[in-house]
């Protein structure tokens, strides 16, 4: 595969990526904002609840969009690849499985996004709720990608390929870690566009930003150390077709967008007046799907070189 290929295979991931990042932004938005919720009620901060119930209100503007998005891509790839829709919907399929978790998330999902302020008073509930369906999501996610990685294999095979060095663990853990990326990282985004109809005061926003832009950056540094961690057990055929081709450089350059997102969400951590910084949170978000993109393309021809 040429550079130019490559390239136009990133392209013609643009929109699906584009609409995985929303579906995964959802995912993560429980994690964030039942840990905003938690620490606001260890620490007494007004700020930090005030935090998690704007991630549970951008949660709750993504959970419909999420849904189309998952029965969209059902039923997507159930007429354009009804082969391995057949293998992925089986009786015996580890994908069925990762439906019925994520059934318990679109039941605690939207209980729990909807429900801060009833619940106000009752906040052991609702933490009880939020920590449902972040396990719930993370479950889901981890289960999904092996499931769909592993689709084209037979079931010998596909279970031999669960062992200790497996590249199954790193790939299940940096999507979940990218669901809690996508959540904070668009975080920010919502945030600013909330900012003229919610408007809680420039402190809160300085501190919300401040807070958002440090979730995003931990949580990416963890997504990119796990790409090394798969770069260290992928196969040596499969390292041979990625590093020594275009696909290479693909990987380097999502890599890359992940660090120019670090630095750009560095500034707005640190700053005391984030909100004039909100371009740049545009353009951080722009980037994030770019580097999405990027990733699914790798994760699309590892499904091909299995």
């Amino acid at each position: 595969m040429s550079m130019q290929e490559s390239l136009i295979l990133v392209a013609t991931m643009l929109a699906p990526a584009f609409f995985s990042l929303i579906g995964m932004a959802a995912l993560g938005c429980a994690a964030v904002a039942v840990s905003s919720e938690a620490a606001a009620k260890i620490k007494g901060r007004v700020f930090l609840d005030k935090y998690g119930q704007q991630v549970a209100s951008m949660g709750a503007v993504l959970f419909p969009l999420f849904l189309v998005i998952l029965i969209g891509s059902i039923g997507l790839a159930s007429a354009r690849f009804q082969q391995l829709a057949s293998r992925l919907l089986a009786p015996d399929s580890p994908f069925i499985f990762s439906l019925a978790i994520m059934g318990v998330f679109t039941l605690l999902g939207p209980v729990y996004f909807l429900t801060w302020k009833k619940l106000r008073q009752s906040k052991g509930v609702h933490l009880l709720l939020g920590i449902g369906a972040a396990l719930a999501a993370a479950a889901a996610v981890a289960v999904t990608v092996p499931a769909k990685l592993m689709a084209g294999l037979p079931p010998e095979a596909a279970q031999a390929g669960f062992g200790p060095g497996s590249m199954v663990w790193p790939m299940a853990t940096m999507h979940v870690i990218l669901c809690i990326v996508a959540a904070a990282g668009l975080s920010c985004v919502y945030l600013v566009l909330r900012r003229n109809r919610d408007d809680f005061g420039r402190d809160y926003y300085r501190f919300s930003l401040n807070l958002a832009s440090r979730w995003a950056i931990t949580t990416m540094l963890v997504f990119l150390a796990c790409q090394g961690w798969l770069l260290a057990v992928l196969p040596d055929p499969l390292r041979t077709m990625t590093i020594d081709t275009p696909l290479g450089m693909v990987w380097a350059i999502g890599s890359a967008l992940g660090l120019v997102c670090c630095a750009i969400w560095l500034v707005t951590a640190r700053s005391q007046t984030p909100l004039r910084f909100k371009g740049l949170l545009l353009v951080a978000a722009g980037l994030l799907w770019l580097m999405h993109a990027a990733n699914a393309t790798l994760f699309m021809n590892f499904m091909t070189m299995l």
